[in-house]
């Protein structure tokens, strides 16, 4: 059981930093007083990637906590089954398996249409991509259990305390 806790420690650590600069990049790709000449083409594809990449952080929470939560510390169990439910309902996962990993839609029998990835897009913001980042990661305002990254560095941080 300790061996389990401490995997989990260790990718929870991963995903901490991968979510803090993903989150952080995609706001300064955003932001045209930090990249001011930057073409929209160019703009759009780093959203994309940056995207790509929590949605797949997001998801992989999602299978730590499936393969995990025997070993997570009590006081979170709560807060871990409200995020994970948080995630599905999001639709990320999904997200995850029908646009970022692949390119085809198992329900539809085809890729997705470009209104249909928007409309996904749209219930996973909640209609505003800012609050999603800012959820994952406010650097001036991490409360937990708001705020994803302090979250997950709280469970991290728990978890590494109670198995060494």
């Amino acid at each position: 059981m300790r061996d389990k806790a401490i995997e989990a420690c260790k990718l929870l650590n991963q995903y901490v930093g991968d979510l803090v600069a993903t989150a952080r990049s995609l706001q300064l790709f955003e932001s045209q007083e930090s990249f001011p000449r930057l073409k929209n083409e160019l703009r759009l594809s780093l959203r994309r990637m940056c995207l790509s990449y929590l949605i797949i952080t997001l998801s992989k929470w999602g299978e730590l906590y499936s393969k995990y939560k025997t070993v997570i510390p009590k006081d979170l169990r709560q807060s871990c089954r409200a995020l994970y439910q948080n995630i599905q309902c999001k639709g990320i996962i999904d997200f995850r398996n029908s646009v970022v990993g692949h390119i085809w839609d198992k329900k539809h029998k085809r890729p997705l249409l470009s209104l249909e990835i928007e409309n996904r897009l749209k219930k996973m913001f909640d209609g505003n991509m800012d609050s999603f980042v800012k959820w994952i990661n406010d650097s001036k305002n991490n409360i937990f259990p708001i705020r994803l990254y302090q979250f997950v560095s709280i469970y991290a941080i728990k978890s590494c305390r109670t198995t060494i």
